[in-house]
């Protein structure tokens, strides 16, 4: 189902929660091949529609009001590892807000409220997802909410997204980063080297495991981390605990990790999938 517009009922959610707290927006973004008629634009393709004239539109909005936005990411996407159907992202667009003030006297200004069918009418499916730097309050978030209906922990061999069956086309030593969005589970799963654990302490010995051992073999560090309060746009049941960002040095050497059967995928991958109830991963890169 595709899923792009901002309501007031995402504006009026966010008002409940503190609004001098910093935020930064995960946009995933599927543009339209062309964009929507009913904007009389003509053959515009979708991407163009959404940088030239909505990201071109925003910015002096934001400039007028101050707010105080920078961008903490952009990148091309350019597979998805593990993701439900519909969700071959094109791209990830994270910018940070000082204040959650701030981002909705933005997204609520009139000329904001004008441009906005810029983009509307430049995708074709999106996630808006609000996140904070610091551990909130109750974290793990989501414990007592309804399980996802189409878990996704890990699917050898079966991808929704048919690119990553060209990751060995692309070039080997590019700089590689994967976008992780995690739900955890509130017990983990016995069997995975993590058992009597909360999930957020099974994750946490997979995460210290892989940026310690890995560091130097794959490449590997933890470039962001932030915790999902509220998908804006997307599923009701798409709930994550922690966003991460994993920067691999190459390409070859993330497949390397990701396919070591002697260490990675006996010692480490089962305490994360012992430990979580839901995931995606997203293969990102700056754009040829």
């Amino acid at each position: 189902m595709s899923r792009v517009e901002l309501t007031e009922r995402i504006v009026a959610s966010m008002q409940d929660r503190d609004p001098d707290e910093p935020v930064a927006m995960i946009n995933l973004l599927k543009f339209r091949a062309v964009t929507d008629p009913e904007l009389n634009m003509g053959t515009l393709s979708g991407r163009d529609c959404y940088f030239n004239h909505y990201i071109a539109g925003v910015t002096p909005i934001a400039n007028r009001l101050g707010t105080g936005h920078s961008l903490l990411y952009l990148n091309e996407v350019r597979s998805c590892f593990f993701a439900t159907l519909g969700e071959d992202w094109d791209y990830l667009l994270i910018p940070q807000y000082p204040s959650r003030r701030s981002f909705i006297e933005m997204i609520t200004d009139p000329e904001y409220q004008d441009v906005l069918k810029f983009r509307s009418a430049s995708l074709a499916n999106s996630r808006l997802i609000e996140c904070v730097a610091d551990t909130p309050g109750g974290y793990p978030l989501n414990l007592k909410a309804a399980p996802p209906t189409d878990p996704i922990i890990e699917r050898p061999g079966l991808f929704h997204d048919p690119r990553v069956n060209e990751i060995n086309n692309r070039d080997p030593q590019q700089p590689t980063d994967m976008l992780n969005l995690i739900r955890l589970a509130e017990t983990t799963r016995p069997g995975g080297g993590v058992d009597n654990m909360s999930g957020a302490q099974g994750y946490e010995e997979y995460r210290k495991g892989v940026t310690s051992l890995y560091a130097e073999r794959a490449g590997v560090e933890i470039t962001w981390r932030a915790f999902p309060v509220s998908t804006l746009i997307g599923p009701a049941e798409e709930l994550w605990d922690e966003a991460l960002i994993y920067h691999y040095q190459s390409r070859s050497q993330m497949l390397s990790m990701f396919t070591d059967y002697d260490d990675y995928r006996v010692n480490h991958l089962p305490k994360r999938n012992a430990s979580i109830i839901d995931s995606r991963l997203i293969e990102t890169t700056v754009g040829e």
